[in-house]
């Protein structure tokens, strides 16, 4: 995967059918580094999904200088070559993996991580409203950033869950 590469947005054809949320089994979390209380907004988010999903996340870390409190599996802009080219086997496989849904836990796409967004074999992506995000996500969350990562979580959940 080469930052520089063209990417398909959106292939319909290449992903597989619609699931209902709580017929899911495959969840990705997507999220950017930033403190230890998003860490445990994004454990809670997960704790209220449930214990029979399988959850796997992948954590964008923007700060090279600091290794993030997190055990989740990270990625940083030192893992692209200088090609663009993605050289981190925990993003790669991340991209790989057919999740049910994906949910991207920021407020904004950082321009390295719209290429794992954007090649994700996910089913289906959610995320926060953007126009970087059209063409992206399959279901987008309008929500102003001041209203927090909590609010977000739960008004993404409150949808994939209404969908039928």
């Amino acid at each position: 995967m080469s930052l520089f590469e063209k990417s398909s947005t959106h292939n319909r054809n290449s992903r597989g059918s619609f699931k209902l949320f709580s017929e899911s089994v495959k969840i990705g979390i997507l999220y950017s580094w930033e403190d230890n209380q998003k860490e445990k907004s994004i454990r809670e988010f997960v704790a209220s999904i449930g214990n029979e999903k399988s959850v796997s996340f992948l954590c964008f870390n923007p700060i090279k200088k600091i290794q993030p409190a997190t055990e989740n599996p990270t990625f940083s802009k030192a893992d692209f070559n200088f090609f663009g080219k993605m050289q981190s086997q925990a993003a790669l496989s991340f991209i790989e993996e057919p999740f049910d849904y994906l949910f991207h836990l920021d407020f904004e796409i950082n321009p390295l991580i719209k290429p794992i967004l954007t090649k994700s074999k996910a089913n289906w992506k959610v995320g926060c409203h953007s126009d970087d995000g059209e063409g992206i996500y399959d279901l987008m969350i309008k929500i102003n950033k001041s209203a927090g990562l909590k609010n977000l979580s739960d008004q993404m959940l409150i949808y994939v869950n209404a969908l039928k």
